[in-house]
C-alpha cells in the first residue's frame, strides 16, 4: 500500500501530461453524467439545483452539468486542475454557475450539512489509496447531501478486463485493488455485492452494469464499470 498522499504527486503528473488517462484533459462530459441528467428529466426532476462534483478534476463534468441549468461547486486536490477549470468557466460564459475549489474528498468538505441536491462521484473516490479515506469521503457525502438527494457513484468492476490483469499481478494491498505498474496509482475496484454494502445507507435507485470498448496505456480492451443512482433518505440526517 502506498503511503498517504503520494497519489496526489501522480495525478499532479497526470494532469500535467495527459500520459496514462487521456480523458483527465478532454472537455466531453462523461457518458454516465449525461446519463444522470437524462434520469432526473425522465422523473421529472428539476436540474436547477445544487450539485457537488466531487474530484472534479479540470472540469469538464462540472461545465455540462452548469449547461444543464445546475449551480455547480466543484472541487479537487490538484490546485493545476482547478486552474484550468476555472479558465474553462470563463471560456463558456459560466464563471457565475460553477464554483471551484481546492480541497481533498478524504478530509471533512468546506461545506455546510444538507447543502446539495445532487452529488456526482465519477470515478473519483476509487482513487483515494486508503479505506479509512474513501469511509470520510463517503461520510462527507451523506452529510453534505439533502435529505432526499440524489448521487450519481461510477466505479470500476473487479471483473474489468484490464484491472483483473493489474489486481492479479500489482495487488494494492486490500480487496479488489491494483497499483498500476506505469507510475504506482492506486485503485480501488468493487464488485456488485461490495458496492451495495458500501453505500448501503443511501436508498438503491438504480445499479447498471455497463460494458464497452476502452483504449488505455496503449492497449484495446473491454472496460467494465457500476454506474449507480442513490438516494439519502428523507428526514435522516448521518451522526
Amino acid at each position: 500500500m502506498q503511503k498517504p498522499r503520494i497519489q496526489k504527486d501522480i495525478w499532479l503528473q497526470e494532469h500535467r501530461t495527459s500520459s496514462t488517462i487521456p480523458s483527465v484533459g478532454g472537455q466531453k462530459p462523461a457518458d454516465n453524467v449525461v446519463a444522470l441528467i437524462e434520469f432526473l428529466k425522465e422523473n421529472q426532476i428539476d436540474c436547477n439545483k445544487r450539485v457537488v462534483d466531487i474530484g472534479c478534476g479540470k472540469g469538464r463534468n462540472s461545465i455540462y452539468l452548469a449547461q444543464q441549468g445546475c449551480e455547480v461547486f466543484g472541487f479537487d486536490y490538484i490546485e493545476l486542475a482547478i486552474e484550468h477549470a476555472q479558465q474553462q468557466a470563463q471560456i463558456n460564459n459560466l464563471a457565475d454557475k460553477i464554483h471551484f475549489s481546492v480541497g481533498a474528498m478524504d478530509e471533512r468538505w468546506n461545506f455546510p450539512d444538507n447543502y446539495f441536491d445532487i452529488a456526482v462521484d465519477s470515478f473519483s473516490s476509487i482513487d483515494i489509496e486508503t479505506k479509512q479515506g474513501r469511509e470520510i469521503c463517503k461520510k462527507e457525502l451523506f452529510r453534505t447531501l439533502k435529505p432526499g438527494g440524489y448521487a450519481l457513484i461510477c466505479v470500476v468492476a473487479a471483473h474489468d478486463e484490464f484491472e483483473k490483469e493489474l489486481m492479479s499481478a500489482y495487488p494494492g494491498g486490500e480487496l479488489h485493488s491494483s497499483l498500476w505498474p506505469q507510475n504506482g496509482k492506486f485503485q480501488k475496484n468493487y464488485d456488485e455485492h461490495e458496492l451495495k454494502e458500501f453505500y448501503s445507507e443511501f436508498t438503491l435507485l438504480s445499479l447498471r452494469e455497463i460494458t464497452k470498448k476502452a483504449f488505455k496505456l496503449n492497449r484495446e480492451f473491454i472496460s467494465t464499470h457500476y454506474r449507480m443512482i442513490v438516494q439519502k433518505p428523507e428526514n435522516i440526517d448521518f451522526k
